[in-house]
């Protein structure tokens, strides 16, 4: 069997340095592309060609090795997948012209010829409506040979191309639908990590859009809005990270000048063969509304309210956000002790020890420094460099607010007693306020809303990832009556009152209140409740 891995295979290189003679890889001819799948997938000219067009693709999947799917970011599109995205891309639209952008084995051109043939449009006609292009010649081969075998009639010269969407001229016309499965090529990981080079070619076509860990998977979502015509849509299978990463939101924000996310589709979990959780963008292209935030779309499908709060003052206008990274994580671990072992010591505080109004330092364990503590304290007057200033910009009173967590849990410092560990977000503000803006911070409608503006971003779907970034920009009460009622309520212990007022305080309906108790309620621990 011949090995398909990259573009760099001895077959497939021939096909590519024949493209690059012609400036773009026009499409390959049948006869070269049933030639090359056989020499792909290891299939002899003896043996007949599968029954179903979807098996060219399987065949050739299966010839790549989990390493070169993992370097090519190649995960192909099953056929119960294909079919949904096809028909919730397509809609009623009537002889629409579609491309796929990162074709691999045909299988979302076939899903949306099926479905085209099946609302009654002649197999032939369809096949005339279809373009899509891939860096693989194998992948394009693959797609010529399946919609050939579909349609009986080989696709027309040029709609299939040998091309990177993200860099090379395409003569195509514009489309009205695009679709794909683009490479899944993490940042993170070394293996699929891109060139400095190539991140400069990238950002000369697409700007501030590329960020440092920007998915390459994000940047098919601005090559396929240019592949449309106005009042078009694109559908384009993505990592979740795409709705609410730091840096996918420039991504987001290119996408927001070419047009909307009207909707987000979230295919079953175990239909897609990548490690990560997918979902599936649909872009009106040529739109001048101004969508919601993408990460509302994920909060919704997971269950949470969503709030639209009023405009104005925010955090930051009357506090300070922050919070200690690495540096000072490791300026504060080696002077960690029990209490017992330094009793002048400062109680340090763990995202662990956080709940929501109360802090548990000395009734359960901490983690630090991969030990667990009783009662740990920190040596303030040992600390030196970025620890020593972290200790003393937040030695005073002040409000700690625990990260990665299901509702927003903040805890008030009044006397200024403890150093606040790593990742923790500490507000600063004056002493007489601490009360009412913890109040604020703690309220169902804002885990709402903080959910709205980051979901999927925390470590598991139902989480929260708190940020002092995230934090500054949290919408204060507008009804200052009933949040004054509110915090006495939180500071007092009393869910039924506290809820009901911060409702009214935010204008913000009872199912949001309801939605939030059965989140809150193992962790409600404010001074006067009763736990």
């Amino acid at each position: 069997m011949g090995t398909v891995g990259s573009v760099f295979d001895e077959r497939a290189v021939l096909v590519a340095q024949r493209a690059a003679e012609q400036g773009l890889a026009a499409r390959i001819d049948l006869p070269d592309s049933l030639a090359l799948w056989r020499w792909a997938s290891g299939r002899p000219a003896a043996v007949a060609l599968p029954g179903q067009p979807e098996e060219l693709g399987d065949l050739l999947e299966a010839a790549f090795t989990p390493a070169a799917r993992q370097a090519s970011g190649a995960h192909y599109t099953p056929a119960p997948l294909a079919a949904e995205l096809a028909r919730r891309a397509l809609g009623d639209r009537q002889r629409p012209r579609v491309g796929d952008p990162a074709c691999g084995g045909g299988a979302l051109l076939l899903a949306v010829a099926r479905h085209l043939a099946a609302a009654g449009e002649d197999p032939l006609e369809v096949v005339g409506r279809l373009w899509g292009m891939d860096v693989d010649p194998v992948a394009v081969a693959t797609t010529e040979v399946a919609l050939t075998l579909w349609a009986g009639a080989a696709p027309p010269p040029g709609h299939l191309l040998v091309a990177d969407a993200l860099a090379d001229p395409v003569p195509w016309p514009l489309l009205d639908v695009v679709v794909g499965n683009p490479p899944f090529l993490s940042e993170l990981h070394a293996a699929t990590s891109r060139s400095t080079r190539a991140t400069a070619r990238l950002r000369s076509r697409f700007g501030p859009a590329v960020r440092a860990y920007t998915d390459m998977a994000s940047l098919f979502l601005l090559a396929a809005c240019d592949l449309a015509a106005p009042g078009a849509t694109v559908a384009l299978l993505q990592p979740q990270s795409v709705l609410a990463a730091r840096d996918a939101a420039g991504v987001r924000d290119a996408v927001a000048m070419r047009g909307r996310v009207t909707d987000v589709w979230f295919p079953t979990s175990g239909a897609f063969n990548a490690a990560v959780d997918v979902c599936v963008p649909i872009i009106e292209v040529g739109s001048a509304e101004l969508p919601p935030r993408w990460s509302a779309h994920l909060a919704r499908r997971n269950g949470v309210p969503l709030v639209a709060l009023a405009a104005g003052a925010v955090l930051g206008g009357e506090a300070t956000t922050t919070a200690a990274f690495r540096s000072e994580y490791y300026g504060m671990v080696d002077h960690v002790h029990e209490q017992a072992d330094l009793p002048g010591g400062r109680p340090i505080i763990t995202t662990g020890l956080v709940d929501l109004g109360g802090c548990t330092w000395g009734q359960r364990p901490a983690r630090i420094g991969r030990r667990s503590w009783d009662r740990p304290v920190l040596d303030v007057d040992a600390l030196a460099g970025r620890a020593a200033v972290w200790a003393r910009r937040t030695a005073g009173p002040k409000l700690v607010v625990a990260t990665q967590t299901r509702v927003v849990e903040v805890v008030v410092d009044e006397t200024g007693t403890w150093i606040p560990g790593v990742p923790l977000v500490v507000v600063l503000a004056p002493p007489e306020q601490l009360w009412r803006l913890a109040a604020a911070l703690a309220s169902p409608a804002i885990t709402a809303w903080a959910l709205q503006e980051a979901a999927g971003t925390a470590l598991t779907p139902q989480s929260l990832k708190v940020t002092a970034a995230l934090l500054r920009r949290v919408p204060l009460p507008s009804d200052g009556a009933a949040w004054e009622t509110g915090t006495a309520a939180f500071r007092a212990g009393d869910l039924p009152a506290y809820v009901a007022a911060m409702g009214v305080a935010y204008g913000a309906s009872p199912e949001v209140g309801e939605w939030w108790v059965e989140r809150a309620k193992r962790v409600w621990s404010p001074p006067g409740s009763r736990r």
